[in-house]
């Protein structure tokens, strides 16, 4: 099982490899192996003055032939701005041949920029596997590192972090955390075949300056990840074979700094009010009305003629009195004429008719039979 030790400085190779430092946004893509790798762009390794650069992989490996390793030293990702340079897309080529041992996931990112307003440095990558006497011997998730600053006057200000998968790394299958770990091995899992047993010590730094991922009022910024891993080998009567150094990787180093940029001026507001137009004191001249009060035409007192009417009704006319002539009918009866004297009626002798029709007579036709 692994154990954690208490924190203490790694063992470091002798020769520093290039101290770049900045942050980085990491983007994961389809995965790319050594032979997969297309060059971003011609960008140069980070120079001297540069207030931004940016280095993916530094990768250094000891000499130890009782472990089968041979040395090594390289770097592969590298991108680095000048004051005021402008962007860099970094160097995806491979001229030292670090992709032979470590494997690079995903799309590989190294660039910087340095402008007026503020200089940035980037790193990422979806994951790394090295691999050493053809096993995985140490496996890194997806990085995603990024530093700035921003000069005055707004600043200095400065932000940095690097984000790691789970805070957590592999070696020969083992899950290791920040700081310092050490885990018992065999030589088999080495790959070793004249090492017995082994005690491997893995520090593991996750570094960010300043620390937080906000602004902090600073210069500088940088952040990254070192892995330096160092080794007791023993054969099988447990002598010692070798005590030191094995290898020591960095990555996603950014680093920046605000020297040499300045943010452009800016013009404050006046401070002093624009002048103000102050109205005259004395009141425009007002015409005052005459005291005196406009003639004023009374009336004259006395009234109107009045037009009184006569007091003498006018004439009526009386009908006459006297009533209208009646006329009175004739008091003598009209004549009479007298009704005229009839003879007598004779009184007829009865007599008994003799028959002068049928017996079936009647009106019209239709009564009887003919």
């Amino acid at each position: 099982m692994p154990k954690t030790l208490p924190r203490l400085p790694g063992v470091r190779r002798d020769v520093r490899r290039s101290a770049v430092r900045a942050a980085l946004a990491v983007t994961a893509a389809a995965t790319l192996t050594a032979a997969g790798f297309t060059m971003a762009s011609t960008g140069a390794r980070a120079a001297d003055g540069d207030v931004a650069t940016s280095v993916l992989a530094d990768l250094t490996i000891s000499d130890v032939p009782a472990a089968g390793l041979d040395a090594f030293n390289g770097v592969f990702g590298t991108a680095g701005s000048p004051p005021n340079g402008g962007l860099d897309n970094g160097d995806l080529s491979d001229p030292s041949g670090v992709l032979n041992y470590l494997t690079v996931r995903g799309q590989a990112v190294a660039r910087t920029n340095a402008e007026a307003a503020k200089n940035w440095a980037q790193a990422q990558a979806s994951g790394f596997t090295l691999s050493l006497n053809e096993r995985n011997f140490l496996a890194v998730g997806s990085l995603d590192a990024y530093a700035e600053c921003i000069p005055a006057p707004i600043g200095p200000l400065a932000l940095a972090y690097a984000r790691t998968d789970s805070n957590t790394i592999n070696v020969l299958g083992r899950q290791v955390p920040t700081g310092t770990t050490q885990i018992e091995v065999t030589g088999a899992e080495l790959g070793a075949a004249g090492v017995s047993t082994a005690t491997l010590t893995i520090q593991y730094d996750q570094f960010e300056d300043p620390s937080g991922g906000g602004y902090q009022p600073q210069s500088s910024a940088r952040a990254g990840l070192d892995i330096t891993i160092s080794g007791v080998l023993r054969d099988e009567e447990g002598r010692e074979l070798y005590n030191g150094p094995l290898i020591d990787v960095e990555l996603g180093h950014v680093d920046v700094t605000c020297d040499g940029t300045t943010s452009p001026p800016t013009t404050p507001p006046p401070t002093s009010p624009p002048p103000t137009t102050v109205p005259p004191t004395s009141p425009p001249p007002t015409t005052i009305p005459p005291t005196s009060p406009p003639p004023t035409t009374i009336p004259p007192t006395s009234p109107p003629p009045t037009t009184v009417p006569p007091t003498s009704p006018p004439p009526t006319t009386i009908p006459p009195t006297s009533p209208p002539p009646t006329t009175v009918p004739p008091t003598s009866p009209p004549p009479t004429t007298p009704p005229p004297t009839r003879p007598p009626t004779p009184t007829p002798t009865p007599t008994k008719p003799g028959p002068t029709h049928e017996p079936d007579y009647g009106y019209g036709h239709g009564y009887g039979d003919h």
